[in-house]
């Protein structure tokens, strides 16, 4: 029976080859295209999800080795968040893919070698008006595998 962190890293891999997948499809005449909820290109979205990578492991690591998480508002995540859109909203599918996968490679090996232990460590997180947060629910909610398939609502089928 796979442990609990390996069964974490194995769904975050799955959404990513899932995200990965549907990025692929994408007809180049659509990639460019402003659309969905954001309002960034299909290409600045995919960039998004592929770069945040990162910024996620602030927050889980700082909870699985109980340290504070970032301090980061709303705001300071909005605008980190539209600056970089509009930056690679050009950004090619292949550079996308392969940030992607670099990243989900890195992070899904972090995430399998926490212990149980440290997935139940919480923290305060601002964002949520300091609620509670484990280091698990951190991996499993909308900072990593449901923010991976959250965008993906965003992209064209």
């Amino acid at each position: 029976m796979p442990s609990r962190a390996e069964s974490l890293a194995d769904k975050f891999e799955q959404a990513v080859a899932e995200f990965a997948s549907t990025i692929e499809r994408i007809p180049d005449d659509k990639w460019n295209a402003k659309g969905g909820p954001e309002g960034w290109t299909v290409a600045g979205v995919a960039q998004h999800v592929s770069g945040q990578f990162p910024l996620e492991m602030q927050y889980i690591t700082a909870a699985a080795e109980a340290k504070p998480l970032p301090s980061y508002s709303w705001d300071d995540i909005n605008g980190m968040n539209e600056s970089r859109a509009e930056k690679n909203s050009s950004a090619s599918k292949a550079e996308v893919l392969r940030e992607l996968r670099e990243g989900a490679a890195s992070t899904a090996s972090y995430v399998r070698g926490l212990s149980d232990e440290q997935l139940e460590r919480t923290a305060s997180l601002a964002l949520a008006g300091g609620a509670t947060v484990s280091a698990q629910q951190l991996i499993e909610g909308g900072v990593l595998i449901d923010h991976v398939l959250g965008h993906m609502k965003s992209l064209p089928a």
